[in-house]
């Protein structure tokens, strides 16, 4: 991110300093919805499930420690 943010600000384009996506392109009451149906509220969860819900095709998302029962704002 921080190599990210270098080359933009080299290049003159505008950006955010520290880029959250949360803070960007989340929505805090969808976000407790998906929280109250069970995804997990940290951070990266939360911009893992922003990415598959605002994607216009199924992104590859892996679950390397099995957590997930949540997909898309319902419990599987």
């Amino acid at each position: 991110m921080s190599e990210w943010n270098k080359l933009c600000t080299k290049l003159g384009i505008p950006c955010a300093e520290n880029f959250s996506l949360i803070a960007t392109l989340g929505e805090p009451v969808v976000i407790r919805a998906w929280n109250i149906a069970g995804l997990p509220s940290d951070s990266f969860t939360v911009d893992n499930a922003i990415i598959v819900s605002s994607a216009r095709r199924w992104p590859l998302m892996i679950d390397p420690q099995g957590q997930s029962k949540w997909w898309n704002g319902r419990e599987n």
